[in-house]
């Protein structure tokens, strides 16, 4: 089977930040199952306010095509103006609307032009059109089209579960409902705490052709062997102390991981006497502000910023930390916290719809209320403290992590719906 994948996302880090592992992940999976995979993507980052090329590595065992979207600098220059006008922060509603849309339609027809080039010109043919993402969900409806082939569309996720119930939602968040709404012939749809699969019915999904998965975690062939030592050689230069205790986050640096609760919960800990210092690995917008949050709280030489870090390093990381530190706002149903469970980490977080049936207060983990942060402080000193209780909730993790499926397991089932999908077509 030939797959073409289009995608206004980039697989890779982008200087060192952005990238998607679960489109990785994905691609990867198709490969394994014997698939011939090429992936269409534009050669910048579009989505952000600066127009960063992207890395392409030709190791992966798939073929990239880079389209030039000469257009990306011009649209990124006009999103900084616009993000001015804002005052810095957020871009004013109607611009946002306006780029957004601007945006998903020149990527459309770039990726269609693209793919009609590797169509009619290389003479490439293919037997399923797979689009990453609401931005490439049209484009991937009309390739489908034009080469009488079967469409999918993979969402990673959404915003819109909050806002569905209120009136006109498609038309005030027109890319995100496009994602739904956009003809398909499977959607697949992260299973990731924001309730994908509410806005799908909300939205009328034909649910038949709706898959809620949850993404795999990339377990390590062995356990990591690496010690405390072995880290501190790696990072000691950026100030890691072997003797104290290490309190991990791994999150891109944006506003809605809060990291500044972690900060916050620090700080309380610190003043207590509790020698640890947070280990924040990713990077991100919100670096600047964290740094200078944290030198504002005292904390500075107890936060340790790793910056981006390679996933086998998280794996190393998470393998001698002492505890697993996760606050979001929107969902922290991520693979990070999957991960960390793997790993037998107890974990400190706050009180979310989305991993109920993930994290138990007292069994596996400590939780406050998201604006509860003296709470969030105190559950993070208790379990520095406590030994026994630490030692519980790792033990209770492996009973939560048995039931994840890894990549290779996750990738299968997709793979086989796929290949059922063209065979009926």
């Amino acid at each position: 089977m030939k797959i073409l994948h289009i995608s206004a996302l980039p697989v890779w880090p982008l200087e060192g930040k952005g990238g998607m592992p679960s489109l990785r992940e994905t691609l990867c999976g198709h490969v394994r199952g014997g698939h011939d995979v090429l992936l269409v993507l534009p050669q910048y980052n579009i989505i952000g306010d600066h127009a960063n090329p992207v890395n392409v590595r030709e190791d992966e065992g798939y073929n990239v095509i880079l389209m030039p979207c000469r257009w990306a600098p011009a649209l990124a220059m006009v999103r900084r103006f616009a993000r001015r006008l804002g005052g810095g922060k957020e871009l004013p509603y109607l611009l946002r609307w306006l780029l957004n849309l601007t945006l998903c339609l020149l990527l459309t027809l770039s990726l269609i032009l693209s793919a009609l080039r590797l169509r009619f010109v290389q003479k490439r043919h293919f037997d399923l059109v797979y689009a990453h993402n609401q931005y490439a969900s049209l484009a991937g409806w009309m390739l489908g089209k034009l080469f009488s082939a079967p469409n999918v569309t993979r969402l990673y996720g959404t915003f819109l579960a909050d806002l569905i119930k209120k009136p006109l939602v498609w038309l005030r968040y027109p890319v995100a409902a496009a994602g739904y709404l956009i003809p398909h012939s499977l959607l697949i749809c992260a299973n990731d705490g924001t309730r994908g699969d509410e806005v799908a019915k909300k939205l009328n999904i034909d649910m038949s052709k709706f898959r809620f998965w949850q993404n795999g975690v990339d377990l390590p062939s062995h356990p990591p062997n690496t010690t405390r030592t072995d880290i501190v050689n790696c990072f000691g230069a950026l100030g890691l102390r072997e003797e104290c205790q290490w309190i991990l986050s791994c999150s891109r640096l944006s506003y809605w991981k809060r990291i500044d609760r972690m900060l916050h919960a620090l700080k309380y800990v610190c003043e207590k006497g509790c020698d640890c210092q947070l280990l924040v690995a990713g990077d991100g917008p919100e670096r600047d502000r964290l740094t200078k949050l944290s030198t504002e709280l005292g904390v500075a030489e107890n936060v340790i910023w790793l910056g981006a870090v390679q996933h086998d390093q998280i794996w190393e990381l998470m393998n001698v930390a002492d505890v697993f530190m996760i606050t979001n706002d929107v969902t922290n149903r991520c693979n990070p916290l999957y991960e960390a469970m793997s790993a037998g980490l107890p974990v400190v977080s706050v009180s979310d719809p989305s991993t109920v049936d993930l994290l138990k207060h007292g069994d596996n983990a400590l939780l406050a209320d998201k604006q509860d942060i003296n709470s969030l402080a105190e559950n993070l000193y208790l379990l520095c403290q406590d030994t026994s209780l630490a030692s519980h909730l790792r033990s209770a993790q492996h009973s939560y992590s048995e039931s994840f499926w890894s990549w290779t397991q996750r990738m299968e089932t997709e793979v086989m719906e796929l290949e059922r999908l063209v065979m009926n077509s």
